[in-house]
């Protein structure tokens, strides 16, 4: 068969030579493992939201057999000896059948949205951007459909939906691209979409991709208006791919926009991360293999599950469910999972993992139920498991677990408990891999080193500049109830359903009595506790507007440096609800730092009081755009600083 000018085996070549360094795999998200990389790159430590375990041990090939004729997913179930006695185990893997010609797939409708605003001027991202995708360009088929949208302050059609041809056309006009100013995001996705509709094709790939590197910050900006209108367009056919570049990103929206839209999320730091991005998703982008894949794991009395490594599954009483990506083509994904035993003397049991999904090829769906016996560690198991696949991932896997919950650990000042948990980590691959050449197994390892000598560095800054005498603000915690500050919020006594609009209280837990009936009851108390007596202010404080939370006047020192800290939570679901605060100190602004979703965060800032012997300090919560939200602060401080 004759095929186009420029060959798949052209494109699989250049994949190849990537893949040699990296060992990196086509065809699935890698925003975080790739963002990951970058910071620590940067000497900087990820927020834990930013850490996602699954992409981090999924981010290189596996060793698994590929589907066989006729197939197009393999699934692949191995249980091995865990680390310690009465300890097994457990690895699903997934791999899908590898390209075949490309005159064999589906016609491609790309509509390639670039974000133009002055930001991409930096670090030579625009020029870097406009390469990649003309060199995607020279390798797209001539009866393929593309078009190009280009927005900053405004959004603009590059390039009309139109065959490929010979490309060179669509070339120059990407080479015009210039960067611009501000980044309506809404503007530029919707005509995106808007182009791909005109160029759609019933049985073609129909898809836009979006590549920013800023926050929405003109026209519609609200991420759940921008997520809903483009699930409409993902409803009509058109799916949605998000490529992220830069530090200042909002990631959630870009993954949730990437996930509704039956698409990947990729983070571009370097030319490695645009060639992968431009070249891989290239490919999967020809040929989806599974489309909404569900896996299920279901086990006997005999077992408790001890730990799954990533994901967001649906539990129930002896079983878990996981709603994956869609699989696309040449690629293989693996999910670990600890188990041990249920009750002494217990062996041979068995679990089942059935994975359905919809065949593109074949257009059903498919059903494949697999059964494994569980290998249960002996007393003097040490090392891990005994499958050497299982192994390495197993490594992996609680290597980018270490990651993470020591980027939870940092995130609550709690470095010290941080360096330990990369230590323990560090130490048992040490132990499994001593000879250090394993290269999916060293990339994790020298990342957590990297993180490692971030805290190291922090703990010798903290003993050079330790917080020193008593909180000196009054009722900082709370304990004495609603005194010693003031608030442009109204106070009512903790009761059942009290906190309405605009209003707060304080009390030791939210749902004792329960302070909102449409949240769930959980206590959300103090994580600062001392005396046992510390409360919370709880407060349901939306609004568009920038809002004084809380205020209160202190004697203070001259020439003096201080630290003051507080602690703060959103109780919704959902970035989009989440509030950033300041800490202002006689009229000086701290950064603004964001609460996190169910879980106390430190927001913190140091000051220096010059000639002042009073401060003036306030918690402000920055607009927002909701006009409700729970939240709640707790353990204000100030600490004077040796």
């Amino acid at each position: 068969m004759k095929r186009p000018p420029c060959t798949l085996a052209l494109i699989l070549s250049l994949h190849l030579a990537f893949s040699a360094t990296l060992q990196a795999q086509m065809g699935v998200s890698s925003a975080a493992a790739s963002r990951t990389r970058y910071l620590a790159n940067l000497g900087a430590l990820p927020a834990p939201r930013e850490v996602e375990v699954e992409q981090l041990y999924n981010f290189h090939r596996h060793d698994i057999g590929r589907p066989k004729s006729g197939d197009s997913v393999a699934l692949d179930v191995r249980s091995s000896s865990g680390s310690a006695a009465g300890e097994a185990v457990l690895q699903v893997g997934l791999s899908t059948r590898m390209l075949g010609d490309r005159q064999d797939y589906p016609p491609l409708n790309l509509a390639i949205v670039i974000d133009k605003s002055g930001s991409m001027a930096a670090a030579d991202k625009m020029s870097r951007v406009k390469g990649s995708l003309q060199a995607m360009v020279s390798r797209l088929r001539p009866d393929d459909t593309l078009s190009v949208v280009a927005f900053d302050s405004s959004a603009d059609v590059a390039v009309p939906s139109q065959k490929v041809g010979d490309g060179k056309a669509i070339q120059t006009a990407i080479s015009q691209i210039v960067p611009g100013s501000a980044t309506d995001l809404h503007a530029g996705l919707m005509l995106g979409y808007q182009q791909a509709l005109k160029g759609y094709r019933k049985g073609a790939t129909n898809r836009v991709i979006l590549l920013t590197d800023g926050i929405a910050n003109r026209g519609v900006t609200d991420p759940e208006a921008i997520a809903n209108q483009s699930l409409a367009y993902n409803d009509q056919g058109v799916d949605l791919s998000t490529i992220g570049v830069g530090l200042d990103l909002n990631r959630d929206l870009l993954a949730v926009l990437a996930k509704k839209g039956r698409g990947l999320f990729h983070f571009v730091a370097d030319g490695d991360d645009m060639r992968k991005v431009f070249v891989d998703e290239l490919q999967s982008l020809l040929a989806p293999v599974a489309l909404e894949p569900k896996l299920e794991i279901q086990w006997g009395p005999g077992l408790k599950l001890a730990r799954l490594y990533g994901y967001q599954p649906k539990a129930g009483e002896r079983s878990v469910r996981l709603d994956l990506d869609n699989l696309n083509s040449g690629a293989t994904q693996v999910v670990l999972a600890r188990f041990q035993r249920a009750g002494a003397g217990i062996q041979g049991e068995k679990l089942t993992v059935r994975l359905s999904y919809f065949d593109q090829a074949r257009a059903k769906q498919v059903v494949k139920t697999e059964s494994a016996a569980i290998a249960f560690g002996s007393p003097k198991a040490t090392d891990g498991a005994d499958d050497p696949e299982v192994r390495k991932n197993l490594t992996i896997a609680e290597i980018a677990q270490s990651i993470k919950d020591m980027a939870l650990a940092a995130e609550q000042r709690q470095n010290r408990k941080a360096l330990q948990i990369l230590d323990a980590s560090l130490s048992t691959a040490q132990k499994r891999f001593p000879s250090r050449q394993e290269p999916d197994v060293e990339r994790l390892v020298s990342m957590a080193e990297t993180f490692r000598k971030v805290l190291k560095a922090k703990l010798e800054s903290e003993d050079a500049d330790v917080e020193i005498d008593e909180n000196l603000i009054f009722n900082g915690d709370f304990s004495k109830g609603n005194v010693g500050f003031v608030s442009e919020l109204a106070y009512s006594p903790p009761a059942e359903n009290v906190l309405r609009p605009s209003g707060y209280t304080v009390a030791k837990s939210f749902n004792q009595p329960l302070l909102h009936r449409l949240h769930p009851p959980e206590p959300y108390a103090s994580p600062v506790l001392r005396r046992g007596d510390e409360a919370v202010m709880f407060a349901n404080a939306g609004g568009h507007d920038t809002l004084l939370m809380w205020s209160s006047t202190v004697k203070c020192q001259p020439r003096t440096r201080y630290r003051i800290s507080f602690h703060a939570i959103c109780l919704n679901d959902g970035p989009e609800w989440v509030p950033t605060y300041e800490i202002r100190v006689n009229g000086e602004r701290s950064d603004p730092q964001l609460a996190a979703i169910h879980r106390y965060v430190p927001i913190t800032t140091t000051w220096d009081s010059g000639n002042s012997r009073t401060a003036e300090i306030k918690i402000v919560r920055l607009p927002m755009a909701h006009n409700g939200g729970l939240v709640g602060i707790a353990a204000i401080e100030m600490h004077k600083l040796r």
